[in-house]
């Protein structure tokens, strides 16, 4: 029964009950050999208490590594938020220069048809063009505002699954070690 408290006490205390731990299994191993048949120990309870720490110990590893890795995708998400800014800003830069282009051309037309540009037909095209390029402008940082906030579920729910892989990890551990600490108690009875 030593054994089972000793590697509970190593799994959940630190560093200070895994050297109690080893110093229960150095007592253990010293009174198994010198009385292996009174005290019940046996070759099977102590590869079967090492086998279940071990796959405790795995458990928690691997609940540790999957976590890891979410917690890294969470990180790369939220990097590249001001990636899609650069690119929002150059997309809107673009719009503006599309926009002015269009107008001087719209403006060489009409002066070189001897139109006058100050009213009328020149007058609308040129409100036109204006309207639909802050219709693009506004699109566009819409769009921005989409992705970037997409970007923020997005690197959230990495941390949730983070999170759902630790205690995944910790609780298969627990399960793996009262499963086998009871096949242990069993050997012993």
């Amino acid at each position: 029964m030593t054994e089972i408290a000793a590697a509970f006490a190593g799994l959940f205390g630190g560093g200070a009950a895994a050297t109690g731990a080893a110093a229960g299994a150095a007592t253990t191993g010293a009174a198994a050999a010198g009385g292996a048949a009174a005290s019940g120990f046996s070759l099977a309870k102590l590869l079967s208490g090492t086998a279940t720490v071990f796959s405790m110990f795995g458990s928690m590893a691997a609940g540790e590594a999957d976590a890891e890795a979410a917690e890294l995708a969470a990180v790369d998400a939220e990097r590249e938020k001001p990636l899609e800014t650069l690119q929002g800003i150059n997309r809107r830069a673009g719009i503006k220069q599309e926009m002015m282009d269009r107008i001087g051309q719209q403006d060489v037309a009409y002066a070189a048809s001897g139109t006058d540009l100050s009213f009328g037909t020149p007058g609308q095209a040129r409100r036109d063009a204006f309207r639909e390029g802050d219709t693009a402008l506004s699109i566009d940082a819409g769009t921005e505002q989409t992705r970037v906030a997409r970007l923020d579920e997005r690197a959230a729910n990495y941390r949730k699954r983070a999170k759902r892989a630790r205690a995944s990890g910790m609780f298969e551990a627990i399960g793996t070690g009262f499963s086998g600490f009871s096949n242990l108690a069993k050997i012993g009875g």
